[in-house]
């Protein structure tokens, strides 16, 4: 950041445009500019070296965020976003059947218990207890287990009668 804001306004004010416009007269004070100029994008590239570089995360999971350094705040209003919509969008694809609801409500569904499941995997298999690599097995397992879901889920949705329409029929089998 330091070292974009130093190169971007180097062009603009160094000491050679200064020189130039005549409001610099002495040589001395030529050398002390440039040499405050040097000073500066030095400590920036300083800077610049011992930050991490700005990469956008793409993390959905409050380990990964948490590992990237990310924010919190996000992560934490998305999942109570889908956790409300949840209780809009399951009585919804109920009361009107389609492709779209039952699609929605499998996004929602397979998110909320990823997230779930997830928060349990890391608070309860933390590395400082079990090794490292238990907890690297469960966070893939629990990817696969979630991704094998949603792809069920839709499967049903597109080459079958759907999510809600299949619970209804689950709740209209008498027991023999």
């Amino acid at each position: 950041m330091a070292l974009q804001l130093a190169l971007r306004n180097a062009p603009r004010i160094n000491a050679a445009n200064i020189l130039k416009t005549g409001r610099l007269t002495s040589l001395k004070t030529y050398v002390t500019i440039v040499g405050a100029q040097r000073t500066a994008i030095a400590n920036s590239l300083n800077i610049a070296k011992s930050v991490k570089p700005f990469t956008r995360t793409i993390a959905l999971s409050s380990p990964r965020l948490s590992a990237a350094g990310g924010n919190h705040t996000t992560l934490w209003t998305l999942e109570r976003v889908v956790s409300l919509a949840l209780l809009g969008v399951i009585p919804a694809a109920f009361l009107v059947p389609s492709q779209t609801l039952d699609a929605l409500m499998a996004v929602s569904l397979v998110l909320h218990s990823h997230w779930g499941i997830e928060a349990m995997i890391t608070d309860y298999v933390r590395p400082a207890i079990v090794g490292n690599v238990l907890p690297k097995v469960s966070h893939a397992s629990l990817l696969l287990l979630s991704m094998a879901t949603l792809g069920g889920l839709f499967y049903l949705i597109y080459n079958d009668i759907g999510i809600a329409k299949s619970v209804k029929k689950l709740w209209a089998v008498k027991a023999a």
